[in-house]
């Protein structure tokens, strides 16, 4: 077994790969005037499929069992791209994710609301779709799923932003979190046959909103003095593609409030996102003004699809790097299916 090592500037990342073992390891330098360091989940881009149900127990299963696990992080994408986007569905993701004994935190994905007109989801009109998604999977405003429950800050309590229950936000350690509705399907611009102008309306809504949640979310870690950020969505944005590219068109505004508030907090900040089904911890922004890496700005892609893992992720307020992360390969799930 070889191991392999990365570093990057502002969170590091130690791993030793290979098959029945996976161990990274992040610096731990502590403070006396520090806080208390903690863990938590990542995962994304699963269940994709029924065929994919047992890996996804494993998951649950391995997490569970790990008492060192604080939450469990999902970047959206409760399903695959093909399959319907129906009720029963819901509930059955909902069912699923209440085994999880620590708090659950979703960011809904574009597979369960705005791809749901194909017509092998259903030909649902995806606004209906996401009103289901908001009832069934968001029951309680500014509470988590899971078993056990944590309280959330949420932008349904704000009256200009109302109907964004699914933006949530909260602190651990003196580390800022929060979670975004920003979808793939270029932020759910993509044209299709019944599009209205009520879908095109929701996208500016959802976009200002994304805007005030993220603008609100570094303002109050400045003046918390928070340690770090992190910012959870479901789509990869296309920090790498030239700006005013067509697959950016519905993140233009976004990634250039993130690169700005980043520049400004001068601390880690980690951007989460699933989409592209590529586990990868890099540095993606490139400064408008500097034209080199924001350093600050660390990208964390989960597992997806049908690699069936997931990432702990080391908080530590007390080093400079802030965030660490694990790749946790399920030995279980790198086996077939196994017979009844």
């Amino acid at each position: 077994m070889k191991p392999l090592f990365k570093k990057f500037a502002l969170l590091s990342v130690m791993c030793t790969v290979g098959l029945g073992q996976n161990v990274c390891a992040g610096p731990e330098h502590q403070s006396p005037k520090g806080y208390g360091k903690f863990e938590f989940a990542l995962i994304g881009d699963v269940p994709y499929a029924p065929a994919d149900f047992w890996k996804l127990d494993n998951v649950i299963d391995e997490i569970n069992a790990d008492k060192q696990i604080k939450w469990v992080l999902h970047a959206g994408d409760i399903k695959n791209g093909s399959t319907l986007c129906s009720d029963e569905m819901f509930i059955d993701r909902l069912q699923r994710f209440q085994r999880f004994q620590r708090p659950f935190i979703l960011t809904p994905g574009d597979n369960e609301w705005t791809d749901c007109h194909r017509a092998n989801n259903g030909s649902y009109l995806p606004l209906e779709r996401l009103d289901k998604l908001r009832e069934v999977l968001y029951p309680q405003a500014g509470r988590s799923l899971g078993q056990k429950t944590l309280r959330l800050e949420t932008q349904a309590h704000d009256p200009a932003h109302a109907e964004f229950v699914e933006n949530t936000r909260w602190m651990e350690q003196h580390v800022m979190f929060a979670a975004v509705h920003i979808v793939g399907s270029n932020n759910a611009l993509a044209p299709f046959a019944t599009r209205t102008v009520e879908d095109d309306a929701e996208v500016d809504r959802r976009i200002a909103a994304a805007q005030a949640w993220i603008a609100e979310t570094f303002a109050k870690a400045k003046a918390e003095n928070a340690r770090g950020v992190l910012l959870m969505f479901q789509a990869n944005p296309g920090f790498e593609l030239p700006k005013g590219s067509r697959d950016r068109q519905g993140f233009e505004d976004i990634i250039a409030d993130l690169e700005r508030e980043t520049v400004e907090f001068k601390k880690p900040v980690a951007l989460v996102h699933g989409d592209s089904h590529y586990f990868r911890v890099d540095k993606p922004m490139l400064g408008t003004i500097s034209k080199r890496r924001i350093e600050n700005a660390t990208r964390i892609e989960t597992f997806g699809a049908d690699d069936v893992h997931w990432l702990r992720v080391v908080v530590d307020p007390n080093s400079d790097q802030v965030f660490s992360v694990h790749q946790q390969i399920v030995d279980a799930n790198l086996q077939q299916h196994p017979q009844p």
